[in-house]
């Protein structure tokens, strides 16, 4: 254990011995790029939506309007974390703010690697939003007469599923322009470690993403059966979503204690 802890100082110790400017523009190359890989949520659930929208077209032949319509709306509301992720990404390579702060660099680097990482939290509702568009693409395709009834049921699960996309804004933004931890005295090296623990506790919302997707996705199907039944749907949709979503607010706690309120600090 002790080599290790040696090995990490040492690690630390010569990343400090960098340029500071040359190595907060080399941490947020990585952030960046650590940003996209919430890119993959929004392809699976996409080419999940599609696939069951073309399910749903070769069953009946009929309704292919409605049920490509459909799968669009939600495919496009599933692209959601790509683009916060992308808008994220670019915010810090033309605009970053972290660049001429005044900071220890190594903390610096750290809060754009920790950005990106929390926005990698979005793999999760791009993959439950793609599966909430599939289910409803083939609900309409059962049941014309339903679409409208299903696609609001598609919208709000969706909604509710971005929840942890959202989250994962919110610390990436705060890492970005108004991290506390700039301000902190203390070790560099626990600073900075603290920034990249905030990014990297956000990650837990894929699940919330994914499982309020699934609810999302299931709802629509069972409204397309039973669209009389929409309003009680709906509510136990909801209710389950938010439970849900119970880790994702745990993950946005301790985002939050390790950038304001990191007991760590104190103990050295």
């Amino acid at each position: 254990m002790e080599v290790e802890v040696n090995f990490i100082v040492k690690f630390f110790n010569w990343l400090a011995s960098f340029d500071p400017k040359v190595l907060v523009l080399a941490a947020s190359a990585i952030g960046a790029g650590l940003a996209m890989i919430a890119g993959i949520g929004p392809g699976i659930g996409q080419g999940y939506a599609a696939g069951k929208a073309a399910e749903a077209v070769s069953i009946k032949g009929k309704g292919s309007k409605q049920v490509t319509m459909t799968m669009l709306l939600g495919a496009a509301v599933a692209e959601t974390s790509g683009i916060l992720s992308l808008v994220v990404a670019i915010i810090i390579l033309y605009s970053n703010p972290l660049i001429g702060l005044e900071g220890t660099g190594i903390v610096l680097s750290a809060s754009a690697i920790g950005a990106g990482l929390a926005m990698i939290a979005g793999i999760g509702p791009g993959i439950g939003q793609g599966y909430a568009a599939g289910k409803a693409a083939e609900a309409v395709g059962l049941n014309e007469k339903s679409t409208r009834k299903v696609t609001v049921v598609m919208l709000v699960g969706q909604a509710v599923a971005q929840t942890s996309g959202i989250l994962a804004l919110v610390v990436a933004i705060i890492v970005l322009y108004s991290n506390p931890l700039l301000k902190s005295e203390g070790s560099g090296i626990l600073l900075a470690a603290s920034a990249i623990g905030a990014g990297l506790a956000m990650i837990a919302g894929i699940g919330p993403g994914i499982g309020q997707g699934y609810a999302a996705g299931k709802s629509t199907e069972m409204t397309g059966r039973r669209p009389k039944y929409q309003p009680l749907i709906v509510k136990v949709m909801l209710l389950g979503q938010a439970v849900a979503q119970t880790t994702g607010i745990y993950a946005l706690i301790i985002a939050l204690v390790l950038m304001f309120a990191n007991p760590l600090l104190k103990l050295l």
